[in-house]
């Protein structure tokens, strides 16, 4: 049992740096705008082409890993070999001359970079015992990826660029990167997809195997690639509108602003630790119907709250608790619902869902209700997603654990 733990612990290590170094290039991208963007000529339109072709190529390539890696007798090749390109992908963006060079840097970091998310959590799920399942994934998608990339990512990329240059940022995960890479490749094991424990709704994929039909026949994955979908609209909302909000209508400070952003990961790095490991505890459908009801604080502290600035903070640090529940979504309560052998399938399944939908339609729609309403109506917005997503976990059927 204790040699066990202990590979689980340094398993959950490795890939916990893993994806966090995936985050910090993801959203590297962000902090190295303002240095890129006049560097290479852009208009704002080319800076949210940069990030919709990211986003879009990151879904497709989400799903399309699923579907090849449940294909596959050894999954753990393709995951040294994706983790190897990842970090040496980054140097296409650091050697672009012109929006196209880096249009394409940025589509090709997207296909790698969903496809190791993709692999990865199928990866843990799969090797982590049911008693560790929820915490194991939420230390590797939600705590590791929030610190590197919302905690540390700006602090060090933005002194990086200062001092070196934004192209010195872009290459800032190449040699821990390949780091991660040899780690898996020597003490990383195949997973075992025989160690799952069959779940209760197994029956009902296994009639006609692949098919992504017999996946969609399942509830617990259409909820949650629906819950994927809102999780991704909430953060979009409140991450573009509440710096506008706090500064243009509650006329902040801009260092008061940039300190209740920074609750904001504070928060996430809080609750991709709590939630897993309570939801390991007392089940996964509480949990969300609690996170969702306690996601509808945030907002409305920012709309309603007139008080002090320390408790506005406070509000906002646990009115927030969606952003900890995105391991939980993607991969957990998969991994409790579809047969082993489909799911890296059902896993990319749900995040392409909920990045396309969430990731590309919410911002449209948050921003036209800004431009109608006024900038507190994405934060209605934001409200209205946590009752949704309240209402939806309220629906999923239970696991094997509850």
């Amino acid at each position: 049992m204790k040699q066990r733990n202990r590979y689980e612990n340094t398993m959950v290590a490795i890939f916990g740096l893993a994806i966090g170094l995936m985050s910090f290039e993801q959203l590297g991208i962000s902090y190295l705008i303002a240095f890129i963007q006049p560097a290479l000529r852009l208009n704002n339109t080319q800076v949210g082409l940069l990030m919709s072709v990211y986003w879009v190529a990151f879904a497709l390539s989400s799903y399309a890993t699923g579907s090849v890696l449940d294909r596959l007798r050894r999954r753990k090749p393709l995951l040294v070999l994706n983790l190897a390109t990842f970090s040496l992908g980054c140097l296409l963006s650091a050697v672009a001359t012109s929006f196209g060079t880096l249009v394409g840097a940025r589509a090709l970091m997207g296909l790698l970079e969903g496809s190791l998310f993709t692999a990865v959590q199928s990866f843990v799920a799969l090797e982590s015992t049911p008693q560790r399942r929820g915490s194991n994934l939420g230390i590797v998608a939600g705590v590791c990826p929030n610190i590197l990339g919302i905690l540390i990512a700006p602090i060090v990329l933005v002194q990086v660029a200062l001092h070196f240059g934004w192209r010195a940022g872009c290459v800032a995960v190449l040699g821990p990167g390949l780091l991660s890479a040899l780690l898996v490749a020597v003490v990383v094991r195949e997973p075992a997809p025989t160690k799952m424990q069959p779940p209760a709704e197994r029956s009902a994929a296994t009639a006609n195997r692949g098919r992504l039909s017999e996946l969609l026949r399942l509830r617990n994955v259409w909820i949650c690639a629906g819950l994927c979908c809102f999780y991704v609209a909430y953060l979009n909302a409140g991450f573009t509108f509440l710096p506008l909000y706090y500064i243009n209508v509650r006329h902040f400070p801009s260092q008061q602003m940039s300190g209740l952003m920074g609750v904001l990961g504070i928060s996430a790095v809080l609750f991709a630790f709590l939630l897993p490991v309570a939801s390991d505890r007392f089940g996964r459908r509480p949990v969300l119907m609690v996170s969702g009801c306690l996601s509808v604080l945030g907002p409305l502290a920012a709309l309603f709250v007139s008080g002090p600035i320390a408790l506005l903070a406070s509000l906002m640090l646990i009115g927030c608790a969606i952003s900890g529940t995105a391991s939980l979504i993607t991969s957990t309560i998969p991994a409790e619902t579809v047969p082993p052998q489909h799911l890296a399938t059902a896993i990319g399944l749900i995040i392409a869902v909920g990045v396309i939908i969430g990731g590309l339609a919410g911002p449209g729609i948050a921003g036209w209700v800004a431009d109608t309403q006024g900038l507190g109506g994405p934060l209605l917005l934001q409200a209205g997603y946590a009752i949704a997503t309240f209402i939806l976990a309220a629906g999923l059927r239970a696991g094997p654990l509850r």
